[in-house]
């Protein structure tokens, strides 16, 4: 039972006195060791002694060091203080209490299992004086401490039992919180929650509630809050590694891998067994939070050295998802440091850093060691042929998901060498969806991250690369070669959020009718998996675009890329840029705002050495020259989904300048599908109308066409307006002269003559021989992996189909879709397309 209600004893004065020069001179000892960082603002309230309404603080634990921190800031922060008696005055009768903290629960330890512990005297006895007086009010706000951010390791229950009972056990938590203080005091965070209504939680229960029920449901509604901070911030306890590899190694699913084949393959059992602990051994991460907190320094260090700034957009989504959601986030792939640099900005912004998955060519000495510290856990390139990697690698993943740990792998597979975002892999989001299926009470959320650089590090190996140079292997030797980066500048750097996905939310719209929560712990993948990570893998590839930023780079890249001798007036340059901000930002508001002007992006940009000025007395002159220009292809395509669809709008313009409205959008009705899967565009066919007409709309505001009725005249362009429209309709004209390019040889070989390896092959030699004829410098224009993702939209468009002698063939709709680009083309590139498919290839 609890305590009745009643006032707590006042101690005599001379004790009192004493006790508060102590305390005041441990807080000043304290307060030397300790340098405090906040987890989001402190709430907003100034001490008030004729506020009717009471606050106090409210701590999980009963530890002195806590509440002494709280004392000193409610005081540094000009809140209510913490250390100040509730007593009676003009608003409250009948209390008196020597402190404005409340400790939840007056056991210190974290790891007693008891079901029972006591709670806060001062809690009911501050219920019970609301239950008798309504008009009063008492706010609570809770605060969560954390010295350091240590997530704590698991312990044997032998070992909690020791920890949560008995004097030895106390003084091991006094060492313990000392050690803390000492070592990581310097990493102190606090988090104060929004202030609590007392007796709003007491009105929200049903009339004849009891005392015992209303503090029990306070402390109830506490307790989980101080979980989610401490899951967000600390994240789960970690299992020691060498429980861990054995007991992977002894699951049922490792079991039964092993058992089938020693069936099939007649091998020993016991060597398979030190084989699956083996691949344990390579896979699993080692984390250390002592090594985390270096990582930070370190790299606190290296980005000041390598670039003038991160800017993060839209994390407070995802921070708030930590509460309650296990987090795994799966980020566009655009250099090696990506995974460092996220998971230091995760970090910063007292986030869990997450468990890594690593290709194993990462795995190098020392450095492999390093990473697998920082959270890195590696696994090989494939293991499709290796049931029994495949079973402990997938083990490993479960028990992430299940406990709770934020993941992050790269759905691309790889780095991107023509700055698009690449089709997703299936391999990882069918694990996560399979560990998701074994534990569906659990909530798992995808998170799309964007990575935008002004400048990026592998540019020259990306060069070589699409100039068909083969791809090197990673080594310590390149390793240290690379340092010398840290001599060049690198502009900017920019992680943008995109919205969470819930995979069970995802799950239930894609495929609700075939009862996926109830799959249960089956060992069979569900028929329906592999159609589920394809829709899985879209989505978060248009997460990923979704979330895309400008920058200096990637705008002045899609301006002076959209001229065949890359060069521009600086006064067109600026004008271009300006026009996609305000086209970006007006259709757009949920993307981050580009608040510099167009002069400052222009200058950062040749800072960086990426743009020549040449000095002119009409005006000065901005050039793209030799690698630059070809460098400034892979910018311009971190953005160009942004701009895919007003790009295509104008290209329509660009051979015919007049189009009656309706006419507009059954062509881009036909054409947007083609460019769709390539770039992820977010808009699906039903929308599509609705978002041409927002385009259109705008372009008619700010006079790039000219509307008469439901005609629509593109500005001439002898004018500004008219010229802009042009250069916006260059973007997307590669992807539709590859798109012409694949249809007219289709269409010249006829329907079931060219197998898909044929035809791929075939479109890259001309694609390649197309731009040399016209002096296009960019080898990513027949990049191999853009015609594989053409012919498979083909596919889905059901403009192609595979006869029996595996051939493609096609009907008049192909034809149709001909005639109806043919005309979108300037004549000279129209001729050379037909020029190039009648040669005869052998």
């Amino acid at each position: 039972m609890m305590r009745p209600a009643r006032s707590a004893t006042p101690l005599p004065r001379i004790i009192s006195t004493a006790l508060k020069v102590f305390l005041s001179l441990l807080e000043w000892v304290l307060m030397r060791l300790v340098r405090v960082r906040y987890q989001g603002k402190p709430p907003s309230i100034k001490a008030d002694d004729t506020n009717p309404v009471k606050y106090c603080y409210v701590l999980p634990e009963n530890a002195l060091s806590d509440q002494l921190l709280v004392n000193h800031l409610s005081r540094a922060l000009k809140l209510p203080p913490a250390d100040q008696a509730i007593t009676e005055n003009k608003h409250w009768f009948g209390i008196q209490e020597q402190s404005a903290l409340i400790t939840l629960h007056r056991s210190q330890s974290r790891f007693s299992a008891r079901t029972d512990r006591q709670v806060s005297p001062r809690l009911i006895r501050l219920t019970a004086h609301l239950l008798e007086h309504p008009e009063q009010d008492l706010h609570c706000i809770p605060v969560t401490i954390f010295w350091g951010r240590a997530p704590g390791q698991t312990q044997s229950k032998l070992h909690q039992q020791w920890l949560s009972t008995g004097p030895q056990g106390r003084m091991t938590q006094m060492l313990s919180r000392l050690w803390h203080i000492l070592w990581y005091g310097r990493d102190t965070l606090v988090h104060f929650a929004e202030p609590v209504s007392l007796q709003g939680l007491i009105a929200s229960s049903p009339v004849n509630t009891s005392l015992n029920r209303h503090v029990r449901k306070t402390a109830r509604l506490m307790r989980v809050h101080f979980q989610q901070i401490r899951k967000g911030v600390a994240g789960p306890e970690l299992t020691d590694r060498n429980q861990l590899l054995h007991a992977l190694t002894r699951s049922p699913r490792v079991k039964a891998a092993i058992l089938k084949q020693v069936q099939t393959d007649k091998k020993n059992q016991a060597q398979l067994e030190a084989k699956a602990h083996q691949y344990a051994d390579e896979i699993v991460a080692n984390v250390s939070y002592s090594t985390q907190q270096i990582f930070d320094r370190l790299l606190s260090w290296l980005w000041n050295k390598l670039y003038d700034g991160i800017s993060i957009h839209n994390i407070e989504p995802v921070q708030e998802a930590a509460k309650n959601s296990t987090l795994v986030y799966v980020p566009c792939h655009r250099s090696h440091i990506d995974y460092l640099l996220l998971s230091y900005a995760l970090y910063q912004h007292n986030l869990v850093p997450p468990h890594v998955a690593a290709g194993i060519n990462l795995n190098l000495p020392i450095v492999g060691r390093l990473l697998r510290r920082g959270g890195a856990f590696f696994l090989r390139r494939s293991f499709k042929d290796n049931p029994l990697y495949a079973a402990v690698f997938a083990e490993y993943y479960f028990y992430l998901l299940n406990k709770g740990y934020a993941t992050e792998y790269f759905v691309e597979g790889g780095r991107s060498r023509t700055g698009r975002t690449l089709a997703p892999k299936a391999g990882m989001l069918s694990l996560t969806i399979q560990g998701f299926l074994r534990n569906p009470h659990r909530q798992i959320k995808l998170v799309p991250v964007y990575i935008g650089y002004e400048k990026v590090i592998e540019a020259g190996t990306y060069l070589g690369e699409l100039r068909g140079q083969k791809k090197k292997s990673e080594s310590i030797v390149g390793l240290i070669r690379a340092m010398k980066a840290l001599k060049e500048p690198f502009g900017k750097v920019s992680l943008a959020f995109g919205e969470p996905i819930n995979l069970a939310d995802t799950l239930s719209a894609q495929i609700s009718d075939t009862g996926w929560n109830q799959a249960g712990i089956s060992t069979e993948k569900p028929e329906w998996l592999s159609q589920a990570v394809n829709q899985l893998a879209e989505q978060v590839a248009v997460g990923i675009n979704q979330a895309a930023t400008l920058n200096s780079v990637n705008l002045s890249a899609l301006a002076l890329l959209t001229s065949r001798s890359h060069t521009l007036e600086e006064s067109s340059l600026k004008q271009f840029i300006q026009l996609c901000i305000t086209l970006q930002q007006d259709l757009n508001p949920q993307s981050a705002k580009t608040v510099q002007s167009t002069d400052a992006l222009i200058q950062e940009v040749e800072q960086l050495g990426l743009l020549n000025r040449i000095p002119h007395q009409y005006g000065d002159l901005l050039q793209l020259t030799g690698e630059n220009a070809l460098l400034m292809t892979w910018y311009r395509n971190n953005i160009l989904h942004l701009f895919a669809l007003p790009s295509l709008i104008a290209f329509c313009f660009s051979q015919q300048p007049r189009y009656h409205r309706g006419q507009l959008q059954q062509l881009i009705s036909v054409l947007y599908p083609l460019i769709q899967k390539e770039l992820y565009l977010s808009w699906p066919m039903a929308s599509l109308a609705e978002q041409v007409d927002r385009y259109l709309n705008w372009f008619i505001r700010h006079e790039l066409l000219i509307a008469d009725g439901e005609h629509l005249t593109c500005a001439s362009t002898y004018q500004t307006q008219g010229r802009l429209l042009q250069m916006l309709s260059k973007p997307i004209q590669a992807s539709m002269e590859r798109c012409y390019l694949m249809v007219a040889l289709l269409l010249h070989h006829g329907s079931g003559q060219l197998s898909t390896s044929t035809l791929e092959q075939l479109c890259q030699n001309l694609a390649q021989r197309l731009t040399i004829l016209h002096g296009l410098n960019a080898p990513e224009y027949f990049h191999s992996p853009l015609f594989q993702q053409l012919i498979k939209v083909l596919y889905e468009l059901n403009y192609l189909k595979t006869d029996q002698n595996q051939k493609l063939s096609f009907d008049q709709r192909l034809e149709l879709l001909a005639v109806q680009c043919r005309g979108l083309f300037d004549p000279a590139i129209r001729h050379s397309i037909r020029q190039l498919t009648q040669i005869k290839t052998t």
